[in-house]
């Protein structure tokens, strides 16, 4: 007999495994729990509602699917928090899992809106998908996602759908493990002060790949890295003229890790020291890559304006670092043509004392360059100044 424990996220209430008494004094939740519930992921949760709210109102949702659904919190929100009657699919391999989503789908009266499947992931989206397609699929594994991307793709909705998509895989993803990035991903990591930027690239670009060789072509929405994992929202609809046009946005990163210069380069384009520009001419450090991978944007403005309404007609539902994750989202959204810079990492290379992200930002302004934070790092920054321009800007204060 599992040991349940009511929890509540947004306006939901529902029941999972105790996670006091499962885990114990464990700071790092396992898989081996009867029924996986992860408190930790709740921001990632709040902003999933907050983005198919935003999406949902301008695009069709009939039916939706989350085939790794642990406890079932996920869609759990989705029914009761997000405007709508449209249908879910709610599906774990565990079987106490699956008994522990029906206890909380018959605990919220959705009986009439919620299929509840045990099953393998992969399976269930193809088979479920057979008779009408999914316009929405919410792939949220524990580890890597790269299994689940083909079946999911070819689930979705070909006239339009929403695919959200969870990585905690970290390290094959931040560089410590470029071969298994470049089988999983489809591109090579590298450590760098960035590598959670070249993580989500490498996520969007894997699915680039899989939607491209299924006709279809996906706007990336929205892009979170935070915590343990990075999450992205993509949306996806059959166009051979769009996913074409989308290969220009698929290509390399090219860094120095003396002199911490960066540059996209087309996947065209072979990676060369050859019209690489350092932070300085005496430089002549070697050349590291990452990708191939996505380098065009993350963000889509609309979405994070509309997901930004809808929170502030209830912002105590959501967590407190919501609010200001969508700030800086929105800022950042038009300046990810040019990769952050972590003014701490460019301190300690170039032997400078740290200065306030506020001073270096004023001055950048001042100097002509367009800057904004990220929220992918606190002491980092986006920029059209060039890494010797910032460089020097630190130096003169």
């Amino acid at each position: 007999m599992i040991i349940e424990k009511e929890y509540a996220e947004g306006r939901t209430k529902f029941l999972s495994a105790d996670l006091e008494h499962y885990a114990g004094n464990r700071r790092q939740l396992k898989t081996d729990l009867p029924v996986f519930y992860n408190p930790r992921m709740r921001i990632n949760r709040d902003l999933s509602v907050l983005f198919l709210s935003a999406y949902k109102k301008n695009s069709p949702l009939e039916r939706i699917c989350e085939p790794l659904a642990g406890c079932g919190v996920r869609t759990l929100r989705y029914l009761n928090e997000c405007p709508g009657e449209f249908h879910a699919v709610i599906s774990d391999v565990n079987p106490h899992a699956v008994e522990m989503i029906e206890k909380n789908v018959g605990r919220l009266g959705f009986q009439e809106r919620v299929t509840v499947k045990k099953g393998d992931a992969k399976i269930l989206l193809l088979t479920e998908s057979r008779d009408k397609r999914f316009d929405f699929a919410d792939i949220d594994p524990f580890g890597s996602p790269a299994p689940y991307l083909t079946a999911a793709i070819q689930s979705l909705a070909p006239r339009q759908a929403l695919l959200g998509v969870t990585a905690t895989d970290m390290p094959v993803l931040c560089g410590a493990q470029p071969k298994i990035a470049q089988r999983k991903y489809g591109g090579l990591s590298i450590r760098t002060p960035f590598s959670h930027e070249l993580a989500i690239r490498l996520l969007i670009g894997r699915v680039f790949d899989i939607a491209a060789m299924n006709d279809l072509g996906i706007t990336p929405l929205a892009s979170l890295s935070t915590d343990h994992y990075v999450r992205i929202w993509l949306k996806t609809k059959t166009s051979c003229i769009d996913s074409n046009a989308e290969t220009k946005k698929i290509g390399y990163v090219l860094y120095c890790r003396d002199c911490m210069a960066t540059q996209f380069l087309p996947l065209g384009l072979l990676p060369s020291k050859e019209g690489f520009e350092h932070e300085r001419a005496d430089c002549g450090g070697r050349l590291y890559f990452a990708g191939p991978l996505w380098i065009g944007e993350l963000y889509d403005l609309q979405t994070l304006e509309t997901a930004q309404h809808i929170l502030w007609q209830d912002p105590g539902l959501y967590d407190p670092r919501v609010p200001k994750l969508l700030d800086t989202m929105k800022e950042e959204s038009s300046l990810t043509d040019y990769i952050y810079t972590d003014l701490h990492a460019l301190c300690d290379l170039h032997g400078l004392q740290s200065r306030s992200i506020e001073q270096v930002m004023s001055s950048l302004k001042e100097a002509g360059y367009e800057v904004c934070r990220t929220h992918f790092r606190p002491t980092a920054i986006r920029t059209t100044a060039p890494i010797r321009e910032l460089v020097d800007i630190i130096r003169q204060h």
